[in-house]
């Protein structure tokens, strides 16, 4: 399987789980504005900003692309790729970095064509507050509608670190060099944890007590998530579609117990996913990680998991 294909896992798997997706449309008052400013190199770490969470779309932020906006892009940790789509790419003039398509895919393994990039800026929270935008761009005809983009902080803000203080709905970039996140430090009631990551990708991943690798994917509204076994890959005629445009299903069994690393995560919801191909991850989403402030260091490759009573540093 190459490069492309795997970038995508959960993607948009909140789509039309959990009832009725709560609409996204900027308010009145923000009316989308085009700029000639570019980006700026004498501040290079982005302001905190906040996001919201929307039913069925997660935790939304406001979004400039080349100086136009603001669009809802969804901050997805484990989406592998910063998603543009087709509609906003022509609203905002972007244009591909070539023309040789990409092939991404969602849960079920399920491919379409999305097309690599190139964008003179990316700001988030304002229109002046620049992402050094430095990893992988797609542009897909996957999203639903009502949601303009997809933002992989991992690679959005590489090679700067960042802070999801979920609590608090916050959205942190801190540089790495001089604010690492260090293993014998790890917050009262939490803990430091190794980045694991694809042979491909740098998506996060962690190990769970019983050996699995969980993908840490706030663009998920599932709890820990495991492909049901007993379901035969790719069988599922109804449920939510995946950005690749297959289907998927959950059904919540239970509640689980879990570690990674010191942290011991109790009562946690778990949702067996039909119609994943066989070698989907384990995923960790927004109701298993929603009361905690995760911290991803990209350069020491580790993260730090936390209450957000408790937690230190940024």
């Amino acid at each position: 399987m190459n490069k492309a294909t795997r970038f995508l896992s959960a993607i948009i798997l909140v789509a039309s789980i959990g009832g009725r997706a709560a609409s996204a449309q900027a308010a009145p008052s923000q009316q989308r504005r085009q700029s000639n400013i570019k980006s700026s190199t004498s501040n290079p770490i982005p302001h905190a900003v906040s996001f919201r969470e929307v039913a069925g779309r997660g935790l939304l932020v406001r979004t400039w692309v080349n100086g136009t906006g603001p669009f809802n892009f969804a901050i997805d940790t484990g989406a592998g790729a910063t998603l543009i789509s087709s509609r906003i790419a022509a609203e905002s003039r972007v244009t591909r970095a070539n023309d040789r398509p990409a092939s991404i895919s969602g849960l079920s393994g399920t491919r379409t064509t999305a097309y690599h990039a190139s964008l003179e800026n990316l700001a988030v929270g304002d229109i002046e507050n620049y992402f050094p935008n430095k990893g992988v761009v797609l542009i897909t005809s996957g999203l639903p509608a009502d949601l303009d983009g997809v933002l992989d902080p991992t690679e959005a803000l590489a090679p700067l670190g960042y802070t999801i203080d979920i609590p608090r709905r916050e959205f942190i970039a801190f540089d790495p060099r001089s604010e690492a996140v260090e293993m014998n430090r790890p917050p009262l009631e939490g803990a430091v944890v190794a980045w694991l990551r694809e042979a491909n990708g740098r998506r996060p991943f962690v190990m769970l007590d019983n050996g699995d690798h969980a993908l840490i994917d706030t663009g998920s509204s599932l709890g820990l998530a495991i492909r049901d076994p007993n379901a035969a890959s790719r069988s599922v005629a109804t449920g939510a579609r995946d950005v690749g445009g297959g289907t998927i299903s959950t059904r919540r069994v239970s509640t689980s117990t879990i570690s990674i690393g010191s942290l011991t995560l109790r009562r946690i919801p778990t949702d067996l996913v039909s119609g994943a191909e066989a070698d989907a991850p384990v995923l960790l989403g927004l109701t298993a990680l929603r009361p905690f402030r995760l911290r991803f260091d990209p350069l020491h490759r580790l993260i730090e998991i936390g209450p957000i009573a408790v937690s230190r540093g940024n």
